[in-house]
Protein backbone atom coordinates (compact mmCIF):
# COMPACT_ATOMS: atom_id res chain seq x y z
CA UNK A 1 0.00 0.00 0.00
CA UNK A 2 2.90 2.60 0.68
CA UNK A 3 3.39 2.45 -3.27
CA UNK A 4 -0.95 3.64 -3.21
CA UNK A 5 0.05 6.21 -0.80
CA UNK A 6 2.75 7.63 -2.47
CA UNK A 7 0.88 8.33 -5.98
CA UNK A 8 -1.88 9.67 -4.32
CA UNK A 9 0.51 12.24 -2.52
CA UNK A 10 1.81 12.92 -6.00
CA UNK A 11 -1.85 13.22 -7.43
CA UNK A 12 -1.95 15.94 -4.43
CA UNK A 13 1.09 17.60 -4.72
CA UNK A 14 0.37 18.23 -8.18
CA UNK A 15 -3.41 19.79 -7.40
CA UNK A 16 -2.50 21.57 -4.47
CA UNK A 17 -5.57 23.64 -2.27
CA UNK A 18 -7.74 22.37 -5.18
CA UNK A 19 -7.17 18.79 -3.42
CA UNK A 20 -10.05 17.22 -1.00
CA UNK A 21 -9.65 13.82 -0.69
CA UNK A 22 -8.54 10.98 -3.05
CA UNK A 23 -9.89 7.15 -2.61
CA UNK A 24 -9.09 3.81 -4.12
CA UNK A 25 -11.99 1.63 -4.39
CA UNK A 26 -12.90 -1.59 -5.77
CA UNK A 27 -15.81 -2.43 -7.64
CA UNK A 28 -17.67 -4.08 -3.80
CA UNK A 29 -17.51 -0.90 -2.87
CA UNK A 30 -14.53 -1.26 -0.24
CA UNK A 31 -11.55 1.65 -0.05
CA UNK A 32 -8.58 0.26 -0.03
CA UNK A 33 -6.26 3.75 0.38
CA UNK A 34 -7.46 6.97 0.75
CA UNK A 35 -5.72 10.27 1.52
CA UNK A 36 -7.89 13.28 3.12
CA UNK A 37 -7.77 17.18 3.55
CA UNK A 38 -11.64 17.23 4.89
CA UNK A 39 -13.46 15.15 6.79
CA UNK A 40 -15.96 12.10 5.02
CA UNK A 41 -17.36 9.21 6.05
CA UNK A 42 -14.95 8.02 3.08
CA UNK A 43 -16.67 4.33 3.77
CA UNK A 44 -20.34 6.04 2.82
CA UNK A 45 -18.65 7.60 0.22
CA UNK A 46 -16.67 4.39 -1.47
CA UNK A 47 -20.04 1.89 -1.45
CA UNK A 48 -22.15 4.82 -2.88
CA UNK A 49 -19.70 5.64 -5.76
CA UNK A 50 -19.35 2.33 -6.23
CA UNK A 51 -23.12 2.46 -6.66
CA UNK A 52 -22.99 5.05 -9.53
CA UNK A 53 -20.46 3.65 -11.21
CA UNK A 54 -22.01 0.41 -11.93
CA UNK A 55 -25.35 2.56 -12.58
CA UNK A 56 -23.09 4.27 -15.00
CA UNK A 57 -21.83 1.75 -16.94
CA UNK A 58 -25.39 0.03 -16.84
CA UNK A 59 -26.72 3.15 -18.83
CA UNK A 60 -23.32 3.40 -21.14
CA UNK A 61 -24.57 -0.14 -22.18
CA UNK A 62 -28.29 -0.29 -22.93
CA UNK A 63 -27.85 2.91 -24.39
CA UNK A 64 -24.97 1.57 -26.51
CA UNK A 65 -22.35 4.52 -25.22
CA UNK A 66 -19.70 2.53 -24.90
CA UNK A 67 -16.90 1.80 -22.26
CA UNK A 68 -17.30 4.21 -19.30
CA UNK A 69 -13.60 5.75 -18.71
CA UNK A 70 -14.31 8.33 -15.94
CA UNK A 71 -17.36 10.10 -14.11
CA UNK A 72 -18.42 13.45 -12.92
CA UNK A 73 -20.35 14.28 -10.06
CA UNK A 74 -20.82 17.87 -9.80
CA UNK A 75 -22.54 19.58 -6.37
CA UNK A 76 -22.99 23.12 -5.02
CA UNK A 77 -19.23 22.67 -2.86
CA UNK A 78 -17.34 20.19 -4.65
CA UNK A 79 -16.27 18.20 -7.75
CA UNK A 80 -16.17 14.16 -7.48
CA UNK A 81 -14.21 12.87 -9.99
CA UNK A 82 -14.12 9.04 -10.80
CA UNK A 83 -11.94 7.09 -12.99
CA UNK A 84 -12.08 3.46 -14.17
CA UNK A 85 -8.58 1.69 -13.23
CA UNK A 86 -7.14 -1.35 -15.15
CA UNK A 87 -9.99 -4.02 -15.59
CA UNK A 88 -12.66 -1.58 -13.75
CA UNK A 89 -12.84 -3.77 -10.95
CA UNK A 90 -11.06 -0.75 -8.77
CA UNK A 91 -11.75 2.84 -9.53
CA UNK A 92 -9.51 6.18 -7.72
CA UNK A 93 -12.24 8.85 -6.62
CA UNK A 94 -10.85 12.46 -6.48
CA UNK A 95 -12.37 14.92 -3.79
CA UNK A 96 -11.63 18.77 -5.70
CA UNK A 97 -12.74 22.21 -4.75
CA UNK A 98 -15.48 23.57 -7.21
CA UNK A 99 -13.04 25.88 -8.90
CA UNK A 100 -10.77 23.48 -9.59
CA UNK A 101 -9.61 22.87 -13.29
CA UNK A 102 -11.63 19.60 -14.37
CA UNK A 103 -9.25 19.48 -17.41
CA UNK A 104 -6.02 19.03 -15.15
CA UNK A 105 -7.74 16.56 -12.91
CA UNK A 106 -9.04 14.54 -15.74
CA UNK A 107 -5.28 14.99 -17.16
CA UNK A 108 -3.48 14.04 -13.72
CA UNK A 109 -5.93 10.66 -13.24
CA UNK A 110 -5.81 9.16 -17.11
CA UNK A 111 -1.75 9.65 -16.32
CA UNK A 112 -1.17 7.92 -13.54
CA UNK A 113 -4.48 5.38 -14.08
CA UNK A 114 -1.75 2.59 -14.81
CA UNK A 115 0.85 3.30 -11.79
CA UNK A 116 -2.69 3.28 -9.39
CA UNK A 117 -3.61 -0.10 -11.04
CA UNK A 118 -0.13 -1.52 -10.90
CA UNK A 119 0.27 -0.92 -7.14
CA UNK A 120 -2.77 -2.49 -6.16
CA UNK A 121 -2.36 -5.61 -4.33
CA UNK A 122 -4.03 -7.93 -6.13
Amino acid sequence: MAKLDQLMQEINNELGSDFYYMLIVGSNGLSIAFLNRIERDFDALAARQSMVNKLAGKVAEKLDLGDVDDNLITNNNSYVLTQLLGDATYFAVLGLAKDASLGVARMLLKEYAQSLWDAIPR
